[in-house]
């Protein structure tokens, strides 16, 4: 039984025959251009993720600043 031909559609709708390493090459493009899709994907939510830590140290800093100002402990020293 002779190996099935491998067809290959292109945009405009024509089909070709294709050898077994252009398929091979056909495959290993299409996963190299998923797998940059997945690591830009990556770099923005390490982005974002970056952000959000920035914000909350930044807010745990102001907290520990006012915090700091309102001095209630010497505040209940001298409350007499």
């Amino acid at each position: 039984m002779p190996p099935k031909a491998m067809m290959y559609k292109d945009e405009d709708g024509k089909e070709y025959k294709i050898s077994f390493s252009e398929e091979l090459q056909m495959k290993n493009l299409r996963a190299a251009r998923e797998n940059t899709k997945w690591l830009r994907m990556n770099f923005y939510a390490k982005i974002v993720f970056i952000m959000i830590l920035v914000l909350a140290s930044t807010a745990f800093m102001y907290l520990l600043y006012r915090l700091d100002v309102i001095n209630f402990f010497t505040g209940l020293l001298y409350s007499r």
